[in-house]
């Protein structure tokens, strides 16, 4: 089972790519993004994709990824 916000995170950490559809994802999911455990949910994601990442997968996304990781509390 994922955790509450999961599909929210990760549809926003793979639209980090393109900042303006990331922002307007971000405002029309802030009721599951802006959470405890949408935060939560958002460390998961961010994880999952850098190992992606490390593999060659989506490379674009690795400083958008960090700087998620670096903002959230």
């Amino acid at each position: 089972m994922a955790p509450r916000g999961w599909d929210a995170a990760l549809l926003y950490a793979y639209a980090l790519a393109a900042p303006a559809t990331a922002d307007r994802i971000h405002l029309a999911l802030a009721d599951a993004l802006d959470t405890e455990a949408g935060h939560q949910a958002l460390l998961v994601v961010a994880a999952d994709l850098l190992q992606s990442v490390s593999r060659g997968d989506h490379p674009q996304l690795a400083g958008p990824l960090r700087e998620l990781i670096a903002t959230l509390p």
